[in-house]
């Protein structure tokens, strides 16, 4: 980390800038630990704070904005493009899909803590027809929460980001667990219904999935708390 904040100590605010951008349109560049260090460095005035998160902000909206009109422009062939190397791309696109359905744009507010999620949620938002003033709004407002929550963690352990950066992967690997086995539920939820359909039995299975869904997200939630103490 330390080489790192040296970087961004010597390139000053562009690099935050390209770091999220790079990162958010699909490039393998950490930003998470680009706004890290500039949290730091914000903690001890070698950056300035409010220019950093607003470069951050504008650089996550621009990058989702292109794949927001790439799903506008483009539809399915987007979708299947992210999801190629995926062992089913058909049946990762279908449940993206499904999740966006269920939850909508407030995904938007979301999805940028969630590893995977982020990369799809924006196109998704282009090829469901959503207004590009709501599209935008939304997906500043969750890129405002993202750059604040980590920037915010390294100003707040600008003494220690080795640490922070521990946490922030763990955090990473929970998100992704969580996030996989809620769609293994609702998969198989999806499943359920449809086989009782075919059998002509009743299909209300909704209220045990959400009560597995609920017990399930309170003991990770539970187990992050643990980690971060």
């Amino acid at each position: 980390m330390q080489e790192l904040v040296g970087f961004v100590v010597r390139h000053g605010y562009a690099v935050v800038f390209a770091a999220v951008f790079a990162n958010q349109i699909g490039l393998p560049v950490p930003a998470v630990l680009f706004l890290l260090a500039a949290g730091a460095l914000g903690a001890i005035g070698r950056l300035a704070v409010a220019p950093s998160v607003a470069l951050a902000i504008v650089g996550c909206v621009l990058a989702d904005w292109v794949w927001y009109e790439a799903g506008r422009r483009r539809g399915e062939r987007v979708l299947r493009a992210l999801h190629r190397f995926a062992p089913d791309p058909e049946a990762a696109t279908h449940h993206a899909r499904r999740t966006f359905e269920r939850f909508g744009n407030l995904l938007l507010l979301v999805a940028k803590f969630v590893p995977g999620l982020d990369a799809v949620v924006p196109p998704l938002a282009g090829t469901s027809r959503t207004r590009r003033v709501v599209f935008l709004s939304l997906d500043a407002v969750g890129a405002a929460l993202w750059t604040a929550a980590y920037m915010g963690l390294g100003y707040a352990c600008s003494k220690d980001l080795d640490r922070a950066a521990a946490e922030v992967a763990a955090f990473g690997r929970l998100s992704a667990s969580i996030a996989a086995v809620a769609v293994v539920i609702v998969g198989a939820a999806v499943l359920w219904r449809w086989r009782a359909r075919q059998a002509g039995a009743p299909a209300s299975i909704t209220t045990p999935v959400r009560r597995d869904l609920d017990s399930l997200v309170s003991r990770e939630f539970t187990e992050a708390l643990r980690i971060r103490t």
